[in-house]
């Protein structure tokens, strides 16, 4: 049986993937990325700095990063400025800094941009304007850290031609990764590179985990089990069990009612032995305690309300999901689903693999794409989303 042909469109052969074709990297460089996005996160609203740029600018604004990795030597390219970035209160210590190259072209267009004139259409060797567009470049990063952050996290403590500048920090620290950027601009695409020491890069604390981050999942959906008992027994017991034994409760907690079930219960993701006070009410209502409880012990904790809400926090980002790598789809009407038969050919609206989705809970979580790592598969992720269309 053949795939259904509306509208006399040709049937496409199946072909193999072309995994050959996807961008590689080394596990070495993944981790160098992962450092760096860390480190940036740490002191930088990354969110934030396109819709800041994009205001001062006047332009939409992208920034994606392309690859990362430790550097063997010298760097910057020919005709680049940079300028060097210390967190606030680090300015003129020994440590060095993080460099934040742009070619020429970008600085040239940014500060054009900045003051409301016409960018120049070609930009060569700046030479004796480097200075200035160093400058340029120095002034539009610190306006935007202070848009972002209101007061600045990071200050510039140099800015000049991007080899001086790479080749003062390279003095100071050994070890150093850097990631290339392309910077759109309007229309315009521009290359950008950021340096740093590698062990300050890898020093980078672990992402956070607080109520902003759960926030950000939006309506993803989250389910942590009610444990009205919990007992500790053996695996020879436990294999011991089968179809129609009972396993009986020392004490059942849980009273019957005409509408249902009444009583004391824990809130505990799978692998906990402890869970958090709650009680369930009359019409399958839960109300929630907050108090922390051994899932084997009924001793109430004593905890301050903060205590409550960090204790509930920890436990919800131990709930395990199911995360799906969707790298396409199938789309056709019910009719021509009813006419398949194995060997039949789908034809897909797009390539597989040219967009590949992170659904948690039947919502979307990120986009990304497939990447080579190391002969491995892996989705590097692109854009983070909100978690569905009702989160705010």
């Amino acid at each position: 049986m053949a795939l259904p042909n509306h509208g006399n469109r040709p049937v496409p052969s199946p072909r193999r993937f072309p995994w050959q074709s996807l961008d590689s990297m080394t596990r070495a460089e993944a981790a160098a990325a992962r450092d760096l996005r860390r480190w940036a996160a740490h002191h930088v609203r990354l969110d934030l700095v396109e819709d800041a740029m994009e205001e001062l600018l006047g332009a939409q604004v992208a920034i994606r990063t392309r690859r990362a990795g430790r550097l063997a030597g010298p760097s910057a390219a020919d005709g680049a400025v940079a300028v060097v970035l210390v967190p606030a209160g680090a300015r003129g210590r020994a440590a060095g800094g993080v460099l934040l190259e742009a070619d020429g072209a970008l600085a040239a267009t940014i500060a054009a941009r900045a003051i409301k004139r016409r960018g120049p259409a070609v930009v060569g060797d700046v030479g004796d304007a480097a200075s200035s567009l160093a400058g340029a470049l120095a002034a539009v990063v610190s306006a935007v850290f202070r848009r972002v952050h209101g007061e600045a996290s990071l200050c510039v403590e140099a800015a000049g031609a991007a080899k001086v500048l790479e080749a003062q920090l390279l003095r100071r620290e050994a070890g150093f990764v850097g990631m290339t950027l392309t910077v759109l601009v309007a229309d315009d695409a521009f290359s950008a590179r950021v340096a740093m020491s590698s062990e300050k890069a890898a020093g980078a604390p672990e992402p956070s985990w607080d109520f902003g981050a759960l926030a950000r999942l939006g309506a993803t959906p989250l389910s942590m089990p009610l444990v009205a008992y919990a007992t500790r027994s053996t695996v020879a017991d436990v294999a011991a069990l089968h179809r129609g034994d009972v396993f009986l409760p020392d004490a059942w907690p849980l009273a019957r009612t005409p509408e249902g079930v009444t009583g004391p219960v824990l809130l505990s993701p799978p692998s906990w032995e402890l869970g958090i006070r709650a009680r369930l009410g009359d019409g399958a209502r839960l109300v929630l305690g907050g108090e922390m409880e051994s899932l084997l012990a009924a001793a109430e904790a004593e905890m301050s309300e903060t205590e409550e809400k960090a204790a509930l926090l920890t436990a919800i980002g131990d709930v395990p999901v199911v995360v799906r790598v969707e790298i396409g789809e199938a789309c056709m009407a019910a009719r021509d689903w009813a006419t398949l038969g194995r060997g039949d050919v789908i034809a897909l609206g797009r390539r597989v693999g040219e967009h590949v989705v992170l659904r948690v809970g039947g919502l979307p979580v990120a986009r990304g794409e497939l990447v080579d790592i190391d002969g491995e598969v892996g989705v590097r992720i692109v854009e983070r989303l909100a978690g569905g269309p009702t989160a705010s």
